[in-house]
């Protein structure tokens, strides 16, 4: 409770000068039926509903209900093919996604157009964004290739975050969060509404805090968004500041293998207990992030519209590690002569910009093909610094705390230009197309061919032609075709950790998309088959480089082929429900394994026929049914409405890697959650809302995420030593960690609004 008042006290200075701004007058009729025609950002990156490309989209309302305190890839679920998982285990701290089986690195993450994924790692860290739900508008996701877009190459989908919304209406809203591992949530959002003047502005301040479902894995993050608008009758502008910032106790390793059937271990974590005694209590990642938004609308022309956008992203922080029996002169210190080793603290720092600017022309000739044309693009550019820094040292002379013990610089150039075509050639026909050039320029400090440490630059330059086509079979049936092509660079560690003669090259994938889509007033039906064919996937294959690092090598032919099915029904005012499932085939045509053979120092090969895609479920289903209980109002506006929602998730079989090795996977597992809703009107504010949850109501153990390391050790066996190693077969073994959910456990929450 006292965590509560004083959130409360802090953030109500910050909202003072904010509220004095409700005094003034709201925007007229007019300007607010101005305000519901245009678009305050032109969103490049979203399909409309008779899109060809398989897309599912989220509005602010569905994701309130369901909104406690977890990351977005928890309230995304319901997306086909989406599996989401969380280091700690219940959602909150760090978390990810996987769609179609494709990792983070792999699907394209922006807001309101702007690219947010790392642009090194190509990776995105909501951690970094707390309560990042809380401005949201609406949620896009595009499955497959998707689009053009901003930012690097989607493989696996492309998520569009909207944050632009402009409430016509002044508006206050309170939210606490309560529920198991200690989590909690305050936060205030606060808005003016729009002016007849044609302002507009808001503000939200967050708190979000867990202890985690794993030992020690809290998470302590504090955000902030800050906006203001002004919309004319020709032109808009909007700014947005966003700012998170993050301490969260690493929980990385995951669960040792030989501790997963152990239930008094299950919540294990091996980080900081390189420490003698208790376990380091500061091996945490502590990152501030800061976004700037900026986007300008003009209307050119009665049927021309251009949108400008502006974007500055800082981020800085580190994680701190430590570190025992370290070789001193691997830090470049000099060691007591009797102590050539020593336990130290190191921290590595990221200190990164990434900025740039993106463009929007949209013309609609109209005339009878009904056509519209957008041309696009974007130029983005990233300057990070990379360096470590040891803290503090059992044994070394010769340098101070903080001593650095490395230092580079990454340079990232990324510039692209799309153009889109819609058009209707006859009555029932919708056609598309859409072409992009994109090209990278990286600068960053690698080996050369004689293993020396030196800066390098790598240019590429790809491009992704897209077309479909969507039928109006019938006033409830659409059909729909879909193919692209798409790029995807290598990430930092490809590049660094390699030379030009062992340095894989960029990814390639065709997508081709084909489905029915039915609508109808008491819900829709939608199926679609889609084949990913990939050339030069990068894979894990537990081969060493020519520097010794392990690396991601080129497969030359793999693929995902498969169905999923959406519906949804509404059976009269109180019951509805709605599904999904997800089938499919995803095979490596030939993959080559290298293990590494302990006792003599070389590797053993083994080549793999058709094998399984790693993280690559071949069955998704999840079902949710809902029941409204009541939903009354009366004659002078009050009212209430109970609702209640069970829902299953069903996800099958996963390999840790690609050689369909049962022995490090990940089994199968069901979910059940259970959620509450009531809401009251006018009673307190303009609406009370409760919501409570119980998620995995039938407190199944189950694992969503993990990694493995496959070895042959002939005259050593290291399962006394090493908790996460455990024997195949014969001489040969694998280290495997694991990162379990959080069993039965509930949350609640209360929105107050005004």
């Amino acid at each position: 409770m006292t965590s509560v008042i004083k959130f409360f006290s802090t953030v109500s200075t910050f909202f003072v000068p904010l509220s004095l701004l409700f005094a003034q007058k709201n925007a007229s009729d007019s300007l607010l039926q101005n305000l519901e025609l245009k678009e305050v950002v032109v969103q490049v990156t979203r399909v409309s509903s008779n899109s060809p490309v398989p897309h599912s989209n989220f509005s602010s309302e569905q994701l309130g209900k369901q909104y406690h305190a977890q990351d977005v890839p928890f309230l995304l679920s319901a997306v086909p093919s989406l599996v989401e998982t969380s280091d700690a285990g219940a959602g909150t701290g760090y978390s990810g996604l996987r769609i179609r089986g494709s990792d983070p690195t792999r699907v394209n993450i922006t807001l309101n157009g702007i690219p947010v994924n790392d642009a090194e790692s190509q990776g995105v860290f909501w951690v970094n964004m707390p309560d990042l739900v809380g401005s949201v508008s609406e949620i896009q996701v595009q499955r497959g290739v998707g689009t053009s877009t901003n930012g690097a190459g989607a493989f696996g989908a492309t998520i569009n975050l909207d944050l632009s919304k402009v409430e016509s209406d002044r508006f206050a809203r309170i939210n606490q969060t309560v529920g198991s591992f200690g989590t909690r949530r305050q936060s205030i959002h606060l808005g003016t509404g729009l002016f007849s003047s044609g302002l507009a502005f808001s503000a939200r301040v967050s708190n979000v805090h867990s202890d985690g479902f794993v030992d020690r894995a809290k998470a302590d993050l504090t955000g902030m968004h800050v906006t203001g608008a002004y919309i004319g009758e020709k032109q808009s502008i909007q700014c947005h500041l966003l700012t998170g910032k993050e301490i969260t106790y690493q929980a990385w390793n995951g669960l040792p293998a030989q501790y997963l059937e152990n239930p008094q271990l299950r919540t294990y974590n091996s980080t900081g207990t390189e420490r003698e005694g208790a376990p380091y209590p500061d091996e945490v990642d502590h990152y501030t992030q800061r976004h700037f938004l900026l986007h300008y609308k003009q209307q050119i022309a009665a049927n021309v519209l251009l949108q400008v956008n502006g974007h500055y992203t800082r981020g800085f922080g580190y994680f701190e590690q430590y570190k025992a029996n370290q070789t001193l002169l691997d830090y470049g210190l000099s060691g007591d002569t009797f102590f050539p080793v020593s336990d130290l603290v190191r921290r590595r720092w990221l200190d990164n910009h990434f900025y740039g600017g993106t463009f929007a022309l949209r013309w609609i000739p109209g005339g009878r093909w009904k056509s519209s044309v957008l041309l696009g693009g974007g130029w983005n550019h990233y300057a990070g610094a990379h360096f470590g820094e040891v803290i503090w040292s059992e044994h070394f002379t010769g340098a101070q705390n903080d001593y650095r013990y490395y230092d580079n610089e990454a340079n990232k150039k990324d510039g692209n230009v799309f153009l889109k075509f819609e058009f209707a050639p006859i009555n029932p026909l919708n056609v598309f197309v859409d072409f992009q050039v994109r090209c990278v320029n990286y600068r960053f400090l690698g080996y050369d061919n004689e293993l020396n440490n030196v800066t390098q630059s790598a240019n590429l330059l790809f491009f992704n032609p897209k077309m479909g086509a969507t039928w109006q079979l019938s006033s409830k049936w659409q059909g729909f075709v879909f193919g692209g092509v798409g790029h995807r660079e290598p990430n930092r560690d490809d590049y660094t950790q390699s030379t030009p003669n062992s340095r894989p090259k960029p990814e390639q994938m065709l997508d081709l998309e084909m489905g029915l889509r039915r609508k109808k007033d008491n819900g829709q039906l939608a199926m679609n088959l889609f084949w990913m064919q990939y050339l030069n996937q990068l894979v894990l294959d537990g081969r060493i480089n020519d520097v010794g690092a392990f690396i991601r090598t080129n497969v030359p032919d793999s693929r995902r082929i498969g169905l999923e099915l959406e519906v949804s029904e509404q059976w009269g005012s109180r019951f509805s429900w709605m599904g999904s499932a997800s089938l499919s085939q995803n095979t490596v045509k030939e993959f080559q394994e290298y293990i590494d053979d302990w006792d003599t120092g070389t590797q053993e090969t083994v080549v793999h026929q058709r094998t399984n895609l790693a993280f690559s479920p071949s069955a998704i289903c999840r079902a949710e049914v809902n029941w409204v209980w009541w939903n009354r109002s009366n004659r002078v506006g009050k009212g209430s409405s109970f609702s209640s929602t069970l829902i299953g998730k069903y996800v099958s079989r996963q390999f840790l890697d690609n050689t369909s090795n049962g022995m490090a996977s990940l089994p199968a597992y069901t979910v059940g959650d259970i959620r509450l809703n009531w809401t009251l009107d006018h009673i307190v504010g303009e609406k009370l809302a409760l919501i409570f949850s119980v998620n995995n109501i039938l407190d199944h153990k189950y694992e969503s995420n993990g990694w493995v390391y496959r070895f042959i050790s002939a005259g050593y066996d290291p399962r006394a030593d090493d908790p996460y190693a455990r024997l195949e077969n014969g001489d040969k073994y694998h280290l495997a960690g694991f990162f379990p959910q959080a069993g039965r456990h509930w949350m609640a929450t209360v929105q107050l609004s005004f």
